[in-house]
């Protein structure tokens, strides 16, 4: 028999499956992971973001666009800051709900104005 070069061996363990890096499949139902930055919402018009508070179950909406933060930081950077006034001193942390177009004001404006022309 020839001997084996050093660089076939190498080839070999590349072609198996341990060698290889795996790419995971996400699961069906599983949520994306997605963290959008304060300036990426920003740029693409969803200056409004909504938290809930899981205690209360208030929803409140705020201004990215008045924030003092860095653009570069994730959305989810903002969770202890919008901790809910009513229930401190143990407030529990907001949920975000979403990034919206609109605030929790025009929302209430629109359904309102829908359910008064009938549409």
């Amino acid at each position: 028999m020839r001997p084996i070069p050093a660089w076939a061996s190498t080839a070999a363990r590349w072609r198996t499956s341990a060698a290889r890096p795996r790419r995971r499949k996400p699961r069906l139902g599983a949520p994306m992971i997605f963290l959008p930055t304060i300036g990426a919402a920003i740029m693409a018009d969803y200056w409004f973001l909504w938290a809930r508070c899981p205690a209360c179950q208030t929803i409140n909406a705020i201004d990215l666009r008045a924030l003092d933060r860095h653009h570069d930081a994730a959305v989810t950077s903002l969770i202890p800051a919008l901790s809910c006034c009513s229930c401190r001193p143990n407030a529990p942390f907001a949920k975000l709900v979403r990034l919206s177009r609109t605030s929790i004001a025009d929302e209430m404006r629109e359904e309102h104005r829908r359910r008064v022309l009938g549409e």
